[in-house]
């Protein structure tokens, strides 16, 4: 029996119209062998009575904050909150299946290691695991199941699971708390990496929608961008070569969205924003 910990964070979302908890509702965990125990956290709610949580069929703990908490803050919160031996970490808008969790098991029964990694398709093509060069993420070629991920792998958060003994190497706060939204896995991978953990790619396959690739609207892309930029600042400051290398490149971007007639910014105004 496998006992995992499942942690679903919701943005204004009800429990009942999350695709990610009502797929989960579906699964037979107990014919799967797997002992499950999902914390679902409520991110930003302005109720101050808890939903109906009778849609999950196993153990539930909710939470809920009215505050739009970093997701960082809310995962450390959580590992501290649960005990099992897995943590497997899910968006609002995952659909899993009981074929997601049969290949993660196996996987788990037959190699050690300390991440698992689902692959994450993206309008057909594969968004995660990657690779890191410096800062831009790149696809990893023939990504197969039970193969270990090279060291500067990426990988995004959801259905990732970890194993709870390597996340005591990474105590008191595994995940970052000068994160907000982006830049959390990377970081989490980058620290899983400089302390040799060993992430395996998994048979399993999750659909993700990107925000910041399907976003048209231009202002809205800005502004998702310097989110993005802000959190380079964090995860990419190892040491002082670094963190000027990061800067100069950042302002390289701020400067490419500030030239032209249709330039969605202005200079200042996105540097200031970024280096607030």
């Amino acid at each position: 029996m496998v006992a995992l910990d499942i942690f679903v964070v919701l943005y204004r979302r009800d429990p009942s119209a999350s695709e990610t908890l009502l797929t989960l509702s579906r699964i037979d965990f107990q014919a799967l062998h797997i002992d499950v125990e999902v914390y679902v956290w409520d991110n930003a709610r302005e109720a101050l009575t808890s939903p109906d949580m009778g849609l999950l069929p196993f153990m539930c703990r909710y939470r809920w904050s009215r505050e739009n908490e970093p997701l960082s803050k809310i995962y450390n919160t959580l590992l501290r909150l649960s005990r099992g031996e897995h943590v497997v970490i899910f968006d609002q808008d995952s659909s899993v299946d009981d074929t997601f969790f049969r290949k993660l098991v196996d996987s788990i029964n037959v190699v050690h290691a300390d991440l698992f990694v689902p692959v994450i398709w993206h309008e057909g093509e594969i968004i995660s695991p990657g690779r890191l060069q410096w800062i831009k993420g790149a696809a990893l070629r023939g990504v197969s199941p039970n193969t270990l991920l090279p060291v500067g792998f990426t990988a995004m958060m959801s259905g990732l699971c970890i194993r709870r003994a390597f996340l005591v190497r990474l105590a008191p706060r595994p995940f970052d708390e000068r994160l907000h939204l982006y830049g959390v896995d990377t970081r989490f991978c980058r620290d899983v990496s400089n302390l040799d953990g060993k992430a395996l790619v998994t048979g399993a396959v999750l659909g993700h929608d990107s925000a910041l690739r399907s976003t048209v609207d231009p202002q809205a892309v800005l502004q998702r961008k310097i989110w993005l930029w802000q959190s380079w600042l964090y995860v990419f400051d190892r040491n002082l070569l670094e963190a000027l290398a990061i800067r100069c490149y950042v302002l390289w971007k701020i400067l490419r969205v500030s030239v032209g007639p249709r330039a969605p910014g202005r200079f200042l105004d996105v540097m200031n924003e970024v280096f607030r």
